[in-house]
């Protein structure tokens, strides 16, 4: 099985189309499994850009709360919820669904359908080998590849040290799920270049330390969000996004 690591979603260009696991660690991704852990039933991405027809969004997915951010990452001013994970751990969002919008995460996501990338996962540091023993098993059933697309930052256009840390950690899980059933992963240039960058680090909290991501939660005030996406494996939540025409991508935990 192959693996590789798109370190921008507009990399994503293998056919035929692989199963992808989107990745913004800081916050997005690790947002998403938050969000589904605290029981909302599905989650609607829409693009920042989406946010002033947020009625017209509402009319299509129906009641729900909003969780996004603005261009400087703080809560957006249409929002009831802020997009920092650390502050929804504690949420009871059971039966509430809610429309979520990024600067980079979510884009992405529009990114990966604008691409044609049919099967998408939400991974991130917390649901690592969850998402990789779900990746594995599609890929398997469907005969393709797998790639570890990382969102990145300024509109999805500027690599980030935290995503491509994080899809280095999920690697390894994917290589060893897919060896232990029989599958040997073949890991292909961009996998091996991810995977000797992460080895400058000693963990993840050193590796989001360095990262701008890191630098920008600090300075909004959600410094929490740094060690708690960098939690390991405490979720076996896995997201799921369905894509839709002329409708928003929804997320909903696989099973």
């Amino acid at each position: 099985m192959d693996f590789e690591v798109c370190f921008l979603p507009s990399e994503a260009t293998r056919q035929p189309s692989p199963v992808a696991v989107l990745i913004d660690v800081i916050r997005a991704s690790t947002t998403i499994v938050t969000l589904l852990d605290r029981g909302a039933p599905e989650i609607a991405l829409v693009r920042q850009a989406d946010l002033p027809r947020l009625d017209e969004i509402r009319a299509q997915v129906g009641a729900a709360l909003v969780c996004a951010e603005d261009a400087s990452g703080v809560k957006a001013a249409v929002a009831d919820l802020s997009p920092s994970p650390a502050a929804l751990r504690d949420l009871d969002l059971a039966g509430r669904r809610v429309i979520f919008a990024t600067t980079n995460g979510t884009l992405a996501a529009a990114l990966l359908q604008q691409a044609g990338v049919e099967h998408v996962l939400v991974g991130c540091m917390r649901n690592g080998a969850a998402v990789m023993a779900e990746a594995v098993a599609l890929a398997r059933r469907l005969d393709r590849s797998v790639s570890l697309v990382c969102a990145g930052r300024n509109g999805c256009r500027i690599p980030a040290i935290d995503d491509v840390y994080c899809a280095a950690t999920l690697l390894r899980s994917g290589e060893e799920v897919a060896n232990a059933a029989g599958l040997p992963a073949t890991l292909l240039e961009s996998a091996t270049i991810a995977r000797h960058a992460a080895t400058v680090f000693a963990g993840p909290r050193e590796a989001f330390d360095q990262s701008m991501s890191a630098a920008v939660v600090r300075r909004i005030g959600a410094p929490d969000d740094v060690a708690y996406c960098s939690d390991e494996n405490v979720s076996r939540c896995v997201p799921l996004v369905t894509f839709g025409d002329g409708t928003p991508a929804m997320v909903r935990k696989t099973g």
